[in-house]
């Protein structure tokens, strides 16, 4: 197939394909996991709390996403192309996670594994504690878009297909990762923490810019891609091809963390509803409280007022002002 590659044109979309094995093996173990957990899933629960059939849905569209990104025109081209490559990478770190993640497989490992299994005690060690703070990930983007796009990994990802493979695995985990404290558990975050995973993500939509310009605006090569890639004919010059790649990177790194936001902004006002509704029931059951402490004879409940109007230290220092 090597042999008989042809310059890229929107038919190679479809046409183009090459064997990546982990991937296919991982896709493989991922989908059989998935199916016999929902199938035990239904079994167990007879009262109709079935897994919703939109979450598999998205899971087996993110595996076929996987297999696309891995094993059709994007590998068959990454070794000639260091645009291509680098499509690939972006693929398999921001978007291929997010689709997998968004059918909820930590969430029906959970449920498999109940409250205390395995899954919770991970989540719930130093470890995931640290992945699951909103400011891990941002940080770890352009650190992780440094190595990737600049120095020798993308050479010697093509050099040695094994590590090739292997990368690309890496990549999906390591954007799961970053991805999780997005996509959520379903657990219900506070407002506060939704509103500081919003603020750091508006700071990182400036910051994700930088690898992109820098790649944009080198005036020589940042990698040593290629001096292993498979240059053809009709494959552009080393300088070129890495403007592109780089302007690739600007673009995707802007315009993707767009709907992130915006989901992180929903969440956010589904928590602050949340919240205050919480707030409100607190402070109703504690008037009602009030209330049944005074016989209707007697006095009065006592009115809502500032905070500072019935602690004695600040009355008294209220008292002394006036």
């Amino acid at each position: 197939m090597t042999r008989a590659l042809q310059s890229p044109v929107v038919a190679s979309l479809a046409t183009q394909w090459a064997v990546q094995p982990l991937a296919i093996a991982a896709v493989l173990v991922a989908a059989a996991w998935y199916l016999r957990a929902v199938r035990r899933l239904a079994a167990e629960d007879s009262a109709g709390g079935r897994w919703p059939v939109r979450r598999s849905v998205l899971f087996g569209a993110g595996l076929a996403l996987l297999v696309w990104t891995t094993c059709g025109f994007a590998q068959a081209y990454a070794s000639t192309l260091y645009w291509v490559w680098t499509a690939q990478a972006l693929a398999l770190f921001l978007l291929v996670p997010f689709v997998l993640l968004s059918g909820q497989p930590l969430q029906l490992a959970r449920t498999q594994s109940g409250r205390d299994g395995l899954v919770d005690r991970l989540l719930r060690s130093r470890a995931g504690r640290l992945l699951s703070n909103p400011l891990v990930g941002p940080a770890l983007v352009p650190l992780l878009s440094g190595v990737l796009f600049f120095g020798p990994l993308a050479g010697w990802a093509i050099a040695f297909p094994v590590l090739g493979w292997a990368l690309q695995l890496v990549l999906v985990a390591v954007g799961g990762l970053i991805l999780l404290p997005l996509i959520g558990l379903g657990d219900e975050p506070s407002s506060l923490a939704v509103g500081l995973t919003l603020a750091i993500g508006s700071f990182e939509l400036v910051l994700d810019a930088i690898p992109g310009i820098a790649l944009r605006m080198h005036t020589s090569l940042a990698t040593s891609y290629f001096d292993y890639r498979s240059a053809r004919s009709w494959s552009p010059g080393p300088l070129h091809d890495q403007r592109i790649a780089g302007a690739i990177l600007w673009c995707v790194s802007e315009i993707i963390d767009l709907p992130f936001l915006l989901i992180v902004f929903r969440r956010w006002l589904r928590a602050d509803a949340r919240d205050a509704a919480a707030i409100d029931a607190v402070l109703d059951a504690e008037r009602i409280a009030r209330s049944s402490l005074h016989d209707h004879g007697g006095q009065a409940a006592q009115a809502d007022v500032p905070w500072w109007l019935t602690d004695p230290t600040m009355r008294d220092r209220l008292r002394r002002g006036r």
